[in-house]
């Protein structure tokens, strides 16, 4: 987590007690992803993305089956009832992803939109129980209830960057860029393969990894670069030289 005093820009409310805020967040994200939907055409969709080897009806199908994979654990987390988060597993989900990229906008935006309605109509009269009751993820890790809508958001705000169709990470709110960096900053150095020391941005810092330089700049700037969506030129390295590699995150 940040190592300097919270900023005014994080978030304000505790997620673990009431999903409402985080809810409004990702219908927020969400509503300003399909206003970049509606400027695509058939065209559009059809070209790549920024993800090697997807194009952005890739990344839109997705968005629409990660909807419904995280809808599946919010069912876990409020009934105790296990579910897959993709059923068939990953094989099943790439399957999904690759039929559903031949598809028209107008079925790609109403896929989309469904399921994201359907997804946060499984966090409605959501059990105080099912807040704090852990759920797995598809790759074996672990979530509490209360984390999914943060997961669902994050998914949002990357992947609406990675349709390169107008939305930078320079657009992320400013909350979500620090509650993040406090989410993935203590996973990235744990993991224990980052090339960086700490991130920097004048008002805070985040521990990454235990050598290397410090990269100093924007917090949006930082976050792009820890995800791998920036090669990192808006950062300035200390001591002064390349700014390495990000480890691989998805």
């Amino acid at each position: 987590m940040s190592s300097a005093e919270p900023s005014p820009a994080g978030p304000t409310y505790d997620p673990s007690a009431d999903l409402g805020p985080s809810l409004d967040e990702v219908a927020v994200a969400t509503d300003r992803l399909l206003a970049t939907v509606d400027r695509l055409t058939d065209d559009d969709v059809r070209a790549p993305s920024g993800l090697p080897g997807w194009t952005r009806a890739h990344v839109l199908t997705h968005l629409a089956r990660n909807a419904d994979a995280l809808g599946n654990l919010a069912w876990w987390a409020r009934t105790g009832e296990e579910r897959d988060m993709y059923p068939g597993g990953p094989s099943a989900r790439e399957e999904a992803i690759e039929a559903g990229a031949g598809r028209r906008q107008g079925d790609l935006r109403l896929d989309l939109n469904e399921s994201a309605e359907r997804l946060l109509e499984q966090f409605a009269d959501f059990p105080a129980e099912g807040l704090a009751r852990e759920v797995r993820s598809g790759r074996g890790g672990t979530w509490l209830g209360w984390e999914l809508p943060l997961m669902r958001l994050r998914e949002v705000e990357i992947h609406h960057v990675d349709l390169v169709a107008g939305y930078a990470f320079d657009d992320w709110p400013d909350a979500f860029v620090t509650r993040t960096l406090d989410q993935l900053a203590p996973q990235t150095l744990a993991r224990g393969e980052c090339r960086v020391r700490d991130l920097r941005d004048g008002s805070a810092s985040w521990s990454v990894g235990t050598d290397g330089p410090v990269l100093e700049g924007r917090r949006a700037a930082l976050l792009a670069w820890l995800v791998g969506r920036s090669p990192g030129h808006e950062l300035s390295p200390q001591p002064p030289g390349a700014v390495p590699v990000a480890p691989r995150w998805s």
